[in-house]
């Protein structure tokens, strides 16, 4: 569970509103499924390492556009390649994203 303050998507106006639909547009489209339901919490919302950046919507499209760069089809390495790499890195890191 996100343990820092943050502003869900649906709960966002303006420019962050803005800036979250900007940022998702630039994701492959296997990423715009539904939750990942390990991920769920009983209260129905979902973590999300997008949202952790709510507070400060620039760094938000910084941050998450170039991920979202990175994670394109395109550069050889498979969706799956992707999650592996992430998952490793977050157990090295003690990190439950």
């Amino acid at each position: 569970m996100t343990w820092i303050t943050h502003i869900p998507y649906e709960q966002a106006d303006g420019e962050l509103k803005l800036v979250y639909e900007s940022v998702r547009s630039l994701y492959p489209v296997e990423y715009a499924g539904p939750p990942v339901p390990s991920l769920v919490r009983p209260d129905g919302g979902a973590d999300s390492i997008v949202a952790a950046h709510s507070l400060i919507p620039e760094a938000m499209r910084h941050m998450m556009s170039g991920l979202a760069v990175l994670l394109q089809p395109n550069l050889g390495l498979t969706r799956r390649q992707q999650e592996m790499i992430a998952a490793v890195v977050s157990v090295e890191n003690s990190c439950f994203y």
